[in-house]
């Protein structure tokens, strides 16, 4: 059988927006065999992370989210290590695959959730479970399909802002976005 690509869709929350972002939540979604797999685990923020950035801004951004921001905080205080939850990540990740599987990191943005991910990994001696060149950026999808003119909105399901939620909405963009494009192909 011939490699395919899997593409996995992460979604962070964080409490900056700089690539040593304090991270209250890692979210990811794959379908696996027509399956959704998803994937969220909620850090701890006080002592893990101690060495991450907060942002004031981004802080009173979050706060303007009311009763979502109150519970994620709650859940982070309950929440695990950032080395706890970069290796639970990673297991999920790698198991998401066969021998035949790509798997391909996709952020909603070229800088943001894979980016920071990915220095949060390093930050703590460890390596992504993907290589560098893997990593895939839904915006730019999108504006190729606009370009092209093929690009059709993907209902929104679920809550704006919860890792979870997010990363499956972000893998239904990336199929639809795929396929859209696919088919906008010139026949041969």
């Amino acid at each position: 059988m011939s490699e395919y690509e899997l593409p996995v869709s992460i979604d962070l929350e964080t409490l900056s927006v700089r690539q040593d972002a304090r991270i209250t939540t890692i979210g990811a979604a794959a379908r696996v065999n027509g399956e959704l797999e998803t994937f969220v685990c909620y850090l701890d923020v006080k002592t893990s992370q101690r060495d991450r950035h907060i942002d004031p801004n981004t802080l009173t951004w979050w706060r303007k989210q009311g009763e979502l921001f109150d519970q994620m905080m709650a859940r982070c205080a309950d929440g695990v290590s950032m080395r706890d939850g970069l290796l639970a990540f990673q297991s999920w990740y790698i198991q998401l695959g066969d021998k035949d599987a790509r798997l391909t990191p996709w952020g909603n943005g070229s800088s943001f959730d894979v980016a920071m991910l990915e220095h949060a990994f390093r930050s703590h001696g460890m390596q992504p479970p993907w290589a560098f060149w893997m990593a895939r950026d839904l915006r730019t999808l999108k504006a190729l399909a606009e370009d092209l003119g093929v690009y059709t909105k993907v209902e929104r399901e679920g809550t704006h802002h919860d890792a979870r939620d997010d990363a499956i909405h972000q893998l239904r963009m990336i199929e639809t976005l795929k396929e859209q494009l696919k088919a906008a192909r010139p026949q041969q």
